[in-house]
């Protein structure tokens, strides 16, 4: 039971920690950074990189086995949300792509040598 219910939450959990993290944590450059060329320098491409990296790599750490499925699956979303975004007239977020990008090859990578010591 407590297997499934993990399987359950992971998406929505990765979901909820991609908005509020790093949302956190431009309050807390506002707050810490006094120059504003860094802080959006922060805002605009380290935390939207980092968003990716959450959005991926907590879904696939939560799940305790299909880590690379689960994964793929937060990808695929991700790309979908930002077609989605750039059809609206936004821009393209690549970096929140790329970071879940860069979350799915290190998680693909630790399972594998996960995988080689069992």
């Amino acid at each position: 039971m407590k297997k499934i219910l993990l399987y359950v939450i992971a998406i929505p959990v990765g979901l909820i920690a991609s908005m509020l993290l790093p949302a956190y944590f431009s309050k807390v450059f506002e707050w810490f950074i006094f120059f504003d060329v860094i802080r959006e320098f922060l805002d605009n491409y380290f935390l939207k990189f980092i968003s990716g990296w959450i959005a991926v790599g907590v879904t696939a750490s939560i799940v305790p086995k299909f880590k690379i499925t689960f994964g793929v699956i937060m990808l695929v979303f991700s790309i979908i949300a930002s077609y989605y975004m750039s059809s609206k007239g936004d821009v393209f977020n690549y970096l929140f792509v790329i970071g879940g990008i860069v979350a799915l090859i290190l998680v693909g990578t630790v399972y594998s040598k996960l995988n080689e010591d069992e």
